[in-house]
């Protein structure tokens, strides 16, 4: 189980379930965009503070709302943002040391990503056999010199661990002759090609029809399973993060507030925030009511965050100390802890 800021701390029982080191910990990542130029530059903090782990088997689930710094984290991790400051490691490597070409290729042969959008992924221009045998040829997957016949037999076993069957009619389609999910399932063989350790699934089933999402996270948590993956899976569902995760870490502009195992937060949520996402997650044990959660306001502008806790404004709870400093974090048991004063006694 991962968790965020200080995970050697918070998630010792975890550890000790499992028996588990991380594979993968990030360390107070933070990362900043800037915009305009002169007197009208301004610093967006996308990500503040963000620490978690990722343990081999194991799905942590990122949630949070629309432009909450979600995908930044991932695409950080995925190598394609630099991180303003923070540390990421993998293995008992520190990754950001190690910038030359061959490292790079290193890492990212053992942590792969699953885009959102699986089209706009995927080459038009190419068929299925195409997308997959680039990944097999950029990592020497094919015995270390590229063959055509050794390359045909690992996209077949590829197609196959996806359930994308027979497997030489869907080699020869194009993407824009798949479904939504069979384009999706071609982008998780496609990660899956170069035998990762690590999978950064980013809001991979959002926008997929409703119908055909349970497949998707079905599919996952078999690879899970089977081949032992260490996924960190991104979405604005909580439901779907509840069925397909081992915790939940909820995160809410730039700032990851609280972490817990998945069926301990959905039970039980302690901060302010996560009770407001809850709120609005259909219960048919209450009916047609929601939680007693009255918030209002909208996710404040990243770019005039104060000091304070990012949520002060909306929060129904909110004290004088909460616009002046972030909460420290409080660990509330062995798998659980938040960042709200409310609980720091």
């Amino acid at each position: 189980m991962s968790a965020a800021t200080q995970p050697q701390e918070t998630n010792g029982a975890s550890k000790r379930k499992y028996g588990l080191l991380p594979i993968l910990e990030v360390r107070n990542l933070t990362k900043h965009f800037f915009t305009g130029g002169g007197l009208s530059r301004q610093v967006v903090k996308a990500v503040q503070d963000a620490s978690l782990s990722l343990y081999p088997g194991q799905v942590t689930a990122l949630v949070g709302e629309s432009g909450s710094g979600k995908s930044t984290i991932v695409r950080m991790l995925a190598r394609l943002h630099e991180p303003t400051s923070g540390g990421i490691v993998f293995d008992g490597d520190n990754v950001l040391a190690k910038r030359t070409r061959s490292a790079m290729l290193r890492y990212r042969h053992r942590v792969q990503m699953i885009f959102q959008d699986p089209f706009s992924s995927l080459n038009p221009i190419h068929k299925v056999r195409y997308n997959l045998e680039r990944p097999l040829r950029l990592y020497g997957y094919v015995n270390g010199v590229f063959s055509r016949k050794a390359a045909q037999q690992q996209i077949a076993e590829l197609l196959q661990t996806v359930s994308l069957v027979p497997v030489e009619d869907f080699a020869n389609k194009y993407p824009h002759q798949l479904s939504g999910g069979q384009r999706q399932r071609v982008a998780i063989a496609r990660a899956l090609a170069v035998q990762p350790e690590v999978i950064l699934a980013d809001e991979p089933i959002s926008m997929l029809d409703v119908s055909i999402r349970m497949g998707i996270l079905n599919l996952m948590a078999k690879l899970r399973d089977e081949k032992g993956i260490a996924f960190l899976y991104v979405t604005h569902d909580i439901a779907s993060a509840r069925y397909f995760s081992d915790e939940i870490l909820v995160m809410y502009a730039g700032h990851i507030v609280e972490g817990a195992e998945s069926e301990e937060l959905i039970r039980d949520p302690k901060h302010p925030y996560t009770q407001l996402l809850l709120s609005a997650v259909p219960d048919p044990s209450r009916g047609l009511r929601t939680a007693n959660v009255e918030i209002k306001g909208e996710i404040p502008s990243l770019t005039a965050l104060g000091a304070g806790c990012p949520f002060a404004a909306r929060c129904p709870h909110v004290m004088e100390k909460c616009r002046v400093a972030m909460p420290p974090i409080t660990k509330l048991s062995d798998t659980r802890w938040t960042r709200c004063y409310l609980y720091e006694n």
